[in-house]
């Protein structure tokens, strides 16, 4: 493939993760690659995977997939539907063929997830949660898939109080609520995603990331009366 004609096929794809093929970046600008080199830093994801299995949920492009591979993981399976159907597969395929890539792919949701997929030694759970309308019970059949930890990543709510209560927000989702640009569902505060990973089985939580300036969203949220939300990262086992 030339490098006009891999050009072009990058260029007709709406990418969401900032990969290199072919020496092509897919999303070149400076802050995007910066954003996701700092989500690599905080996922604290092991730097070696030899040997290992893992389950990428809510794959996308790809971006966290190909990372494992890339780590030495035996086994990657790729699942998602919602990214896929919404915005198309072709960057994932691109991104296999450039990368002569062995990560398996399946059209398979959270919600469907079954131990006929295996089980996996790292189970990724990136950018999904809050998409949930029923959290617990994709909690439950994640638990079921997990030979050894689950890396969740989600918004987390920041109320002005009750901070430490084990609260959920609800929205429709899928862009059906009302007042938000984008399609949240489940947005819990820290305790409450903590209380709900011990309860679908998981025995270690381990916090290793919390929302950003949370005093600052605690502050707009009283004068709006809104809870804030931030980024949470929890390993699980």
């Amino acid at each position: 493939m030339t490098a006009a004609t891999l050009q072009q096929r990058i260029n007709a794809i709406k990418w969401c993760h900032p990969l290199e093929l072919g020496g092509i970046q897919t999303r070149p600008q400076w802050h995007v690659r910066r954003r996701f080199a700092r989500r690599l830093k905080f996922l604290q994801i092991p730097e070696d995977l030899t040997g290992k299995t893992v389950l990428d949920i809510g794959a996308w492009d790809g971006f966290f997939s190909f990372e494992c591979e890339r780590r030495g993981a035996s086994r990657v399976l790729a699942i998602d539907t919602f990214s896929w159907d919404t915005y198309g597969k072709e960057g994932f395929l691109l991104a296999h063929e450039m990368l002569h890539s062995r990560v398996e792919h399946l059209h398979c949701a959270a919600e469907d997830i079954d131990v006929e997929l295996g089980r996996f030694d790292l189970v990724l759970f990136l950018g999904v949660f809050y998409h949930l309308r029923s959290p617990i019970s994709v909690l439950e059949r994640i638990r079921a898939v997990t030979a050894g930890t689950m890396i969740c990543e989600t918004h987390a709510l920041v109320p002005a109080f009750h901070e430490h209560y084990p609260l959920v927000s609800f929205f429709p989702g899928d862009g059906l609520e009302a007042g938000l640009p984008y399609e949240f569902c489940s947005l819990p505060t820290m305790e409450s995603l903590k209380q709900m990973m011990r309860a679908a089985g998981f025995t270690k939580i381990d916090v290793k990331h919390t929302p950003s300036m949370r005093w600052l969203k605690k502050i707009k949220a009283a004068v709006t009366t809104r809870p804030e939300s931030g980024r949470a990262i929890v390993h699980a086992s």
